[in-house]
């Protein structure tokens, strides 16, 4: 079977040549991106590894979205950048638990998907581009060793000067 998989993905590399850069997915122009504009020093100060860095969605580009996750302790450490603002998350039924919060000298707002009980938080900044989310969401293969939204805002305190405005 594997064989096959192998066999059909050579096949469907031959045939012609596309030269030239690839093209970006649509809506990425003027996003803010979590993975180059936070430096690692940054991402090391909140205690993740730098080297953990995964960009995308499993490396594919998310129309008008720029996406970067690291591996934390006992959790995934997602930062979101997004045309969509604090209006547009705060009035899709998926995102419950709206809470106003204070992050350095920010107004944010913290929230749950609706499908998630303690294993996921977000936290979202209203930026001139729409807004950047920064979520920590438990890791299936760790023990639960504290509460999603206690670390989202203790990482969101230590990456939101690196965050636009």
């Amino acid at each position: 079977m594997l064989a096959a998989i192998v066999i059909g993905l050579f096949a469907v590399g031959c045939g012609s040549t596309v030269e030239g850069e690839p093209e970006r997915a649509s809506g990425q122009e003027g996003l803010f991106n979590p993975c180059t504009d936070i430096p690692d020093s940054a991402i090391e100060g909140v205690g993740l590894d730098p080297g953990t860095e995964s960009v995308d969605v499993f490396g594919v580009e998310q129309p008008g979205w720029k996406i970067c996750s690291w591996d934390g302790s006992w959790y995934n450490v997602t930062v979101y950048s997004t045309s969509y603002t604090v209006s547009d998350v705060r009035s899709n039924p998926d995102y419950v638990d709206f809470k106003d919060i204070d992050i350095g000298d920010r107004s944010v707002t913290q929230y749950r998907r609706a499908d998630s009980t303690d294993e996921a938080c977000y936290v979202i900044f209203a930026v001139g581009q729409g807004s950047v989310w920064i979520n920590a969401e438990k890791d299936s293969l760790s023990e639960h060793a504290g509460n999603s939204c206690d670390e989202t805002r203790r990482l969101a305190d230590g990456l939101v000067s690196y965050l636009p405005l």
